[in-house]
């Protein structure tokens, strides 16, 4: 791989890449600015002439939100069809932070902006097609189920209480069966990411990564996703708490809320730099090693070494004489026959070659 300094993490921490992951964070924040933007302006619009401005709508009760979503109907379809079409481009498009997220928690030294635009674009044919079969499977699966759930509960003899029950726990497995399909689709990413392959090989890296430690892997996501999960809920109560009577309040509210978003997003970059660390188990090892670049020149303890064996055996012995030169130039057609024919100097002729391509 083609990491930075040439060299490769062996051990992928969150910590190490901060900024990065903030990188990451800020994309997310303003696509979710973005996407929200017309929803913002229509309902905000609905109330501009109220004296407490858009705070009546997080009233108790939701009268008066109610009220404000029925008078922008109107203007709320056009609205959910352009935040439609810019959800869709946005999936698309946080593929290259993330392809830089992975690249960056897998190289070990400095990041520069020319490292992470690689990382972003190489793997981004791979991750585009590893997202749509994802959607695909996620919603095939999710619709059998719940089709399943929906066909049992309306049997004529479970009652309704019974029906309802049956169906929020089909909808329950296929949530679970959603969220497999999102960590497998993880580990094809960092495969894709990892050892620079395409979308099958990727895929069958992520099988075997998967085999080899099913257990370590669900436990290492679903405890991360249920620490994320209570951050975000203490969150919601604390932000609920705080108000949003005055401005202040909403900018503090907003703070709360951002704060646990972002740690949230850092579990997350833990959990992908976990899935690294699984992926390079099953990956060939040329992958994983660290390469050496070409440009650092040769220490001195390399150039006093002792050389090796078997270059000393390849030069011949020491202590038998030169040939005359007049032998060697009274046949030279058999002097360069021999010379082909001698294993000795085809070994040397291919280690000048193996030096060759590793200085270019």
């Amino acid at each position: 791989m083609n990491h930075a300094q040439g060299t490769i993490e062996e051990r992928p921490l969150a910590r190490k890449r901060p900024g990065v992951v903030l990188l990451a964070y800020a994309f997310r924040l303003v696509a979710a600015f973005l996407i929200a933007w017309p929803y913002a302006v229509t309902l905000g619009g609905a109330v501009s002439g109220h004296p407490r401005g858009d705070a009546v709508l997080f009233d108790q009760g939701g009268m008066l939100l109610l009220e404000a979503l029925r008078r922008s109907t109107g203007a709320l379809r056009p609205a959910t069809s352009s935040s439609l079409l810019l959800f869709v481009l946005v999936c698309f498009l946080s593929l290259l932070p993330l392809a830089a997220l992975l690249g960056a928690l897998g190289a070990k030294g400095r990041v520069t902006a020319r490292d992470l635009g690689a990382w972003a674009l190489r793997p981004i044919g791979t991750f585009s097609l590893l997202l749509g079969a994802a959607a695909i499977v996620e919603a095939i699966l999710g619709g059998v189920v719940i089709g399943i759930g929906n066909a049992v509960a309306r049997r004529e003899t479970i009652d309704l209480r019974a029906a309802d029950q049956i169906r929020i726990g089909f909808v329950a497995g296929a949530l679970l069966l959603v969220l497999f399909v999102s960590v497998f689709h993880d580990l094809a990413r960092v495969a894709a990411v990892r050892g620079e392959l395409g979308f099958r090989a990727s895929i069958k890296r992520a099988f075997a990564a998967l085999r080899n430690a099913p257990l370590s892997l669900l436990v290492g996501w679903s405890s991360r996703a249920a620490l994320g999960a209570v951050l975000l809920g203490a969150a919601l109560v604390v932000a609920s708490r705080i108000g949003v009577e005055r401005q202040s309040q909403v900018f503090a509210g907003f703070l709360v809320h951002q704060a646990s978003v972002l740690a949230v997003f850092f579990l997350r970059a833990s959990w992908l730099a976990a899935a690294i660390r699984h992926v390079d188990r099953v990956l060939p090892k040329t992958m994983t090693e660290p390469l050496v670049p070409a440009s650092l020149p040769e220490t001195p303890a390399e150039n006093d070494a002792e050389p090796p064996q078997d270059a000393l055996a390849d030069a011949g012995d020491p202590a038998e004489p030169p040939a005359p030169l007049g032998v060697l130039a009274s046949n030279p057609e058999e002097n360069a026959s021999a010379e082909a024919s001698d294993p000795a100097s085809v070994r040397a002729e291919e280690k000048v070659v193996t030096e060759e391509r590793l200085d270019a």
